[in-house]
């Protein structure tokens, strides 16, 4: 992913991301709402800071 990737757009991926991964699978999301936005925005600084979704 390009360096000059922004936090919003990267926070949109992470967000479809999620979404698409719990609506194909028999999963669910966490019932805090809060905690789910701080997991999102926790994958879209990962993807800013070292260019992946997931943990270095």
């Amino acid at each position: 992913m390009p360096k000059e990737v922004t936090f919003e757009k990267a926070l949109e991926r992470a967000r479809r991301m999620s979404e698409r991964y719990v609506e194909k699978g028999a999963y669910e999301f966490f019932p805090l709402p809060d905690i789910v936005d701080e997991v999102q925005r926790g994958l879209a600084k990962n993807l800013v800071t070292h260019g992946h979704l997931y943990c270095p």
